[in-house]
């Protein structure tokens, strides 16, 4: 018999089995990325750190400056508030991610719940994102924090919109706008999420237009509220044009390995950024069927249980961004872009599986069972995959050799291990591929910029979305470098030439060239310097080498002024300090050569001492 005390004490108690399955559901995230803790910072990850990619690290710069080619300021101020105690470490970078990856983990099993009100099916719903291998880049790379706020924030909009319809509480309806801004402040292909607004209405609510069009009110004021924000700070995005055969065929590929990504986990998926390896007619054929069994699905879903289809809308909806119609002006495709759609697919898993067990349909639970634990264990071996830059990006290079901004930081990383033989094989290959032929050399010479001719941009367009030419040009130019390290220079200096043909306006190869001809023709290296200053006043590294080269022509004053802007104390160029003190001494200006041969003392790459101890006699003798 139960008595009032014994009854009070079951209700008191904390540790119940939902709470405990939620825990259990945020343990397995945590302990499925924990060795990501110890990841190195590459690709973006430098830039978010240090602030570079948002104009400074300061709450300022992230609200009002743009994060790369988007405007995302909660992203970029995520980093400002990591930095406060991070300092640098890359540690706690990758502890942001985790937490919010498993929190979001958390909401995906609260939102199936209020769908189904099954436990079973919350709990298999968080398991399933847990162990999906789409989210690994979002949650283990630093720079996939955009897609872990935005995710958990979208999680947190439709989790309170729908808790407000079941029990209007205003305090919902709050939590649900705040959070719909946040997620679109993160990323704004949130956006995309609005038709659920008055969709809900007529699943969990009153069914009324009257009703839905209340909702949409504080909505749509804040939408209005942050596009006036993103129109006022966001750069305007690249043109992506593309036939309309193209792009249905790009949106079917795309189909194509999301859909594999999510229904059968794989390795190569969490390492393939092009559609380079889906060209192919069954390609396209597998993600049309996709598309034709999805739209069934959904209809179905809609007709029998309008909640279930509900989430299907909110993956769809945000899923339409990365599916690439149109076509986008970004790179074509990655496995963590699909976080936000992959965390309402997640949901649909779970309480797909919650329906299996009940109604013992023993081949859907296998099925999905299997997803489960193989969507574990590529998890497992892919957050190993992202702790250093060369484990990932040789497994790229393997696995999606075209892809040519992973080709382009492995050979960075060939390069700074001493590989550079083979940072230049691996350039050399992606060009080759880039315009069809391996006597590309030759072609671009005899056809100039015509060389980048339809078939160069189609592989541009389902390589980085856009067929971006002057990235070509630098990639190149890349090239040529590798051969010069490998003083294959005869060659170096006709690929240098080449690359600039394709992109005259680069800085850097302007630079680069100059470099190569300087032993050749030294009027000719510096006209290329001066052109590239004034593409980028503020290149330090060709100040240093033009200045130094004014200095031996006597051209003081010039010299000075370029290092005077270029170099700051603490900078390791000692030659170029040197150089400085040379100009302030010509220039009569002891005090500022004094000051010069200070920091050239000071610099990683300092100066000879009988250098420095030379040039402080000439300075003795000047104040005589």
């Amino acid at each position: 018999m139960i008595t009032p005390n014994t009854a009070n004490t079951k209700k008191e108690r904390f540790f119940t089995n939902w709470r405990i399955g939620l825990i259990g559901v945020f343990a397995l995230t945590v302990v499925l990325y924990l060795p990501s803790l110890m990841g190195f910072p590459f690709w973006d990850d430098p830039g978010l750190i240090n602030g570079e990619e948002f104009g400074g690290n300061t709450i300022a710069a992230a609200l009002t400056h743009s994060l790369g080619n988007y405007y995302r300021p909660l992203t970029s101020l995520s980093f400002v508030v990591d930095t406060i105690y991070a300092k640098g470490n890359p540690f706690f970078y990758h502890q942001t991610n985790i937490l919010f990856h498993a929190f979001t983990a958390v909401l995906i099993s609260c939102l199936a719940l209020l769908i189904t009100k099954s436990r079973v099916a919350g709990i298999l719903s968080g398991a399933f994102f847990a162990a999906q291998p789409l989210q690994l880049g979002a949650a283990a790379w630093i720079g996939g924090r955009t897609d872990v706020l935005s995710s958990f924030f979208l999680l947190g909009f439709v989790t309170a919109l729908v808790l407000y319809l079941r029990s209007p509480k205003p305090g919902w309806l709050v939590v649900s706008v705040v959070s719909f801004v946040l997620a679109a402040l993160a990323k704004e292909q949130a956006i995309a999420i609005l038709p659920v607004i008055p969709l809900s209405v007529f699943v969990f609510g009153s069914g009324k237009w009257k009703d839905a069009g209340k909702l949409c009110i504080p909505f749509g004021t804040v939408t209005v509220l942050y596009l006036l924000l993103w129109v006022t700070h966001a750069p305007l995005p690249p043109a992506a044009h593309n036939t309309l055969i193209g792009t249905v065929t790009l949106a079917l590929r795309t189909a194509a390995f999301y859909g594999l990504g999510l229904l059968v986990p794989n390795r190569p998926s969490l390492v393939t950024f092009t559609l380079e390896n889906y060209a192919t007619v069954p390609w396209i054929l597998f993600g049309a069927v996709l598309v034709a069994v999805g739209a069934l699905l959904l209809r179905m879903a809609w007709q029998r249980n309008r909640p279930v289809a509900f989430i299907a809308v909110c993956a769809l909806l945000v899923y339409i961004p990365i599916s690439n119609f149109p076509t986008i002006p970004s790179m074509v495709i990655a496995s963590y872009r699909l976080g936000e759609s992959g965390a309402f697919a997640a949901c649909l898993f779970g309480i797909l599986g919650a329906w299996a067990l009940s109604t013992k349909r023993q081949a859907l639970g296998w099925i999905l069972g299997g997803n489960l634990v193989l969507g574990l264990a590529v998890t497992w071996w892919g957050v190993h995959l992202w702790l250093t830059p060369m484990t990932f990006f040789s497994h790229v290079a393997r696995t999606d050799p075209h892809f040519i901004v992973g080709d382009q930081f492995y050979a960075k990383v060939l390069e700074t291990a001493g590989r550079t033989a083979e940072a230049e094989a691996c350039t050399a290959k992606t060009v080759d591929w880039i315009f069809g032929t391996p006597n590309w050399i030759d072609l671009i010479q005899r056809k100039r910029s015509l060389a980048i001719d339809e078939d160069v941009m189609q592989r541009l367009r389902t390589n980085l979305g856009v067929p971006v030419i002057p990235a070509v040009g630098t990639f190149i130019g890349e090239d040529a470098f590798y051969l010069a390290r490998l003083n294959q220079m005869e060659k170096a200096q006709h690929i240098a030439a080449d690359a600039l043909v394709i992109a005259p306006r680069d800085p850097w190869l302007n630079y680069l060239y100059g470099r190569m001809t300087l032993h050749t023709d030294r009027r000719k290296a510096i006209g290329y310097w001066r052109t590239a200053m004034m593409l980028a006043p503020g290149y330090a590294d060709c100040a240093a080498s033009l200045a130094h080269e004014l200095v031996v022509d006597k051209q003081f004053r010039e010299a000075a002024t370029l290092l005077d802007k270029a170099l700051e104390p603490g900078d390791y160029r000692g030659g170029a300090w040197l150089d400085l003190a040379d100009a302030k001494i010509a220039l009569g200006d002891p005090s500022g050569a004094t000051a010069a041969l200070d920091n050239a003392e000071k610099a990683l790459f300092a100066p000879a001492k009988a250098d420095i101890q030379k040039r402080r006699g000439t300075i003795r003798s000047l104040r005589r």
